[in-house]
């Protein structure tokens, strides 16, 4: 697999692809179980993903991600 790209954003490297948390944890319908969400953020990792988009608007996504980084 080919690395992710990444992109300057002022004195910071980042990724080019991020990962939209807030259609796990909100927004799209029903929510799935911490444990199942756990395992899309486990995949996403898995695959590449280590930038992650989240707001304290996005339903519980930021506690997610502090859930699924321990």
């Amino acid at each position: 697999m080919s690395p992710i790209p990444q992109r300057k954003i002022g004195n910071a490297t980042v990724p080019a692809i991020g990962f939209g948390v807030m259609g796990i944890a909100t927004a799209y319908g029903k929510v799935d179980t911490d444990e199942e969400r756990l395992k899309v953020l486990d995949a996403a990792y898995e695959a590449g993903c280590t930038f992650w988009d989240t707001a304290n608007v996005y339903g519980d996504s930021e506690d997610l991600i502090g859930k699924w980084s321990v």
